[in-house]
């Protein structure tokens, strides 16, 4: 792991959040997404303006421009990309609530919960044949028609190694444990390649080198990967009304979760029993919540996926070392230690 540098210290010692790093480029999103005409007139144009406008940290779209200020010094040029992404995440999203058979999504009744199982099938394709019209917008930029069909191969290519991902996840669901060489697989197919992809778009669109754009794909991928591990620890010890989801999904349905996995790992059989016995309830009553975490806190295994985490995010720094000094450089540094420090 890389030695801190007197930057790295301060930005750790200021413990900035999540939030007031990226708020400006969530702000220009967040525009963007209102003046869009997303599927103008389609039956289903309210539903997906709803899904789109519903929050989150629109990291994504935040890191395609925040990667390609890094390397040009403006963030402009990177939206049609962002948003493009934006679009592909938030697809994945709704039918994620369906594989999960979730509720709520951002305080809302998710889609298929509101219009049933087709309307929300339906929400999700027009958002991905969205993607097009925002990517045929660089036709008229400076992009050469090469850096174009790059820019759509990095885009296709993380929906294809995300679907993979997902295949896995509900492939290893069926099976009585993970390892974590299985989780870490998952991590970076699910949720590594789309983060990937974004920060080394930003840096296409920017005009940066074979280089630099294949160094940003490193620093997403891990970023990503530390991000899907601080998501378990979330869904473990988070806040339902922070999160915007409901708590221990990960255990009702049995999909891969770092501090589980580590858990069961570590459990002599009368413990391993306790935490297998909460896989599929259906609700969690006040005193099995605590008495889970509490479990899982004397076991060190949320401690230990906090390491994992860290381990991950200072890949991610590593991969930064590339880029000329800036501020722009200095965000994305700060990002990292605030991803590791986030509450929801």
């Amino acid at each position: 792991m890389e030695k801190l540098s007197k930057l790295d210290n301060r930005l750790l010692g200021s413990a900035q959040d999540l939030d007031s790093i990226i708020q400006k480029y969530r702000l220009v999103i967040e525009k963007a997404i209102r003046e869009t005409q997303l599927v103008q007139g389609a039956p289903l144009s309210k539903e997906v303006k709803g899904v789109m406008e519903a929050g989150g940290k629109r990291l994504r779209p935040v890191l395609t421009l925040m990667t390609c200020e890094a390397v040009s010094g403006q963030y402009l040029p990177a939206l049609p990309a962002a948003l493009s992404y934006e679009l592909a995440h938030e697809a994945s999203l709704v039918q994620d609530d369906i594989f999960d058979n979730s509720d709520l999504r951002h305080d809302r009744e998710t889609v298929h919960k509101r219009q049933g199982m087709i309307a929300a099938v339906l929400v999700s394709d027009l958002m991905i044949f969205e993607i097009f019209e925002q990517l045929a917008r660089y036709e008229t930029s400076a992009l050469t028609k090469p850096k174009i069909a790059k820019l759509m191969t990095y885009i296709s290519r993380a929906a294809k190694l995300t679907i993979k991902g997902e295949y896995l996840e509900a492939k290893y669901a069926t099976k009585s444990s993970f390892t974590e060489e299985e989780y870490l697989e998952v991590a970076k197919l699910k949720t590594g390649s789309l983060l990937a992809a974004t920060a080394a778009s930003g840096a296409l669109v920017g005009g940066a080198t074979d280089r630099i754009i294949d160094s940003m794909y490193q620093f997403g991928l891990n970023l990503g990967v530390a991000f899907q591990i601080e998501d378990d620890i979330l869904d473990i010890t988070g806040d339902q009304s922070k999160l915007g989801k409901p708590v221990f999904k990960d255990l009702q349905n049995n999909v891969c979760n770092i501090v589980l996995i580590d858990a069961l790992g570590r459990s002599d059989a009368y413990r391993r029993n306790q935490i297998n016995s909460m896989l599929y309830k259906k609700w969690f009553a006040m005193s099995d919540v605590r008495s889970l975490q509490s479990l899982l806190r004397e076991l060190k295994s949320i401690e230990y996926a906090s390491r994992l985490s860290e381990k991950y995010t200072a890949f991610s720094r590593e991969c930064l070392s590339p880029l000329r000094e800036s501020q722009a450089k200095d965000k994305l540094v700060g990002l990292t230690y605030a991803l590791v420090a986030r509450k929801a």
